[in-house]
């Protein structure tokens, strides 16, 4: 091939090959992205606060914007989703475009879908707690029920009265009147949990009519230590009782919270009535009665005698002689006569008497007494006698008196 040729040659590949060239660049200009299919959106479950939405995939999409009430935006990405935190028994509308993957040169974002709507469940009503009446007093009794699923709480009242709320299964209600019939209402709340999908129940009622007040069992009284001057009374505490009034002989009422009464600075030697009642309470007053009086008759021990002194005489003369005597337990002193004269008194154990006749008898009497503070217990002795001769006087022949002219006679 000559130079020519080659030449022409050569430049008919160079010219192929630009033309090649621009017919590429010239394609790759007039390729245009495509939109994307649009989504066919469905509703598949509403709740309460909830609502799960479904589509089929669209090829070539990234992700999926959901648009709720035309205010709410989210983005997504597979076929399904649930949408919360809504309200309840209330209208929505949604709508979906699919979304091109970022960055593509290949596909656009879709058109929006159709609208579709829905409405979200009510909340549902907890169920009626079931009451059962126990424990019934003249001033209350106590309401239980059972436990509602999902309630956190309870709220309970008696008839049009306050309003209370627990935690518990229970309440004991008080401060009612006896014989009174009453209705007490109790419903369930929801707790904090559950308030977004459920509304408290209805009340549920039950009716109990409280007792008469409740009469306290009578004391039963027992005496014991009875001495001159008071006695020991006692009695089963009993039950409910906050005290016992009591009266004796029928005085002023009295009262102690003790099953007991110990009665001194009576007089001995007597018959006392002791009247004794249980009672309740200042605040058991509303459930319980004071019970009937009950009584017993006590009569106090007589005084005790002191023991009568022994007498003895001594240092008999013909114008003088003294009594003694052994000390007689619990005597402060003792009193003393002669002739039946006037009495003396003596705290010592003898007795001294001059001054008298010779050769005539005396008589002298003494007898102990108590103390004052001992007079409780004890009373004067017996009266013990002792008769004395005064000897004759004395002369030359005997000095001191014949003695075999002695006469000493005791008496007791």
């Amino acid at each position: 091939m000559n130079a020519m040729n080659r030449f022409a040659t050569t430049l008919l590949t160079a010219l192929a090959s630009i033309l090649a060239v621009a017919s590429c660049n010239k394609a790759e200009k007039t390729i245009e992205p495509k939109k994307l299919d649009t989504p066919v959106l469905e509703v598949a479950v509403t709740g309460i606060d909830n609502a799960t939405l479904l589509w089929e995939q669209i090829d070539g999409a990234g992700a999926y914007r959901i648009i709720v009430n035309d205010e709410t935006t989210l983005t997504v990405k597979g076929d399904s989703y649930t949408i919360n935190n809504l309200s309840s028994n209330t209208d929505y509308s949604v709508k979906m475009k699919a979304l091109a993957p970022e960055g593509s040169k290949q596909w656009l974002d879709s058109d929006l879908s159709a609208a579709v709507s829905f409405k979200t469940e009510g909340k549902k009503a907890l169920d009626k707690p079931v009451l059962s009446i126990s424990e019934i007093r003249p001033s209350g009794f106590t309401v239980s029920w059972n436990a509602v699923k999902k309630a956190g709480k309870y709220a309970y009242k008696v008839g049009d009265g306050a309003e209370y709320e627990t935690t518990a299964t229970s309440a004991v209600i008080n401060g009612l009147s006896y014989s009174t019939n009453y209705t007490v209402k109790v419903k369930a709340l929801p707790g904090e949990s559950t308030s977004a999908t459920s509304l408290e129940s209805e009340w549920a009622e039950a009716e109990a009519t409280t007792i008469a007040r409740i009469t306290l069992d009578t004391p039963v009284l027992a005496d014991s230590h009875i001495h001159t001057n008071g006695f020991t009374l006692t009695w089963d505490a009993i039950a409910n009782a906050g005290q016992y009034k009591y009266k004796l002989n029928g005085g002023a009422e009295q009262s102690t919270t003790e099953n007991q009464l110990v009665l001194n600075g009576l007089s001995a030697n007597t018959e006392y009535t002791v009247e004794v009642c249980a009672a309740p309470s200042e605040a058991g007053a509303v459930d319980y009665l004071a019970s009937p009086w009950t009584s017993k008759k006590v009569t106090t021990s007589d005084l005790v005698a002191l023991s009568a002194p022994v007498l003895q005489s001594k240092s008999i003369l013909a114008t003088e002689f003294t009594v003694v005597w052994a000390a007689v337990e619990h005597a402060s002193a003792y009193m003393y006569s002669i002739s039946d004269g006037a009495y003396s008194s003596t705290t010592t154990t003898s007795a001294k008497f001059d001054g008298l006749t010779n050769e005539t008898n005396y008589t002298v009497k003494i007898y102990a007494v108590p103390s004052d503070a001992d007079r409780v217990t004890y009373k004067d002795s017996p009266i013990s006698t002792i008769v004395v001769r005064t000897k004759r006087p004395a002369s030359e022949d005997d000095k001191n008196g014949d003695l075999s002219n002695f006469d000493e006679k005791p008496i007791f």
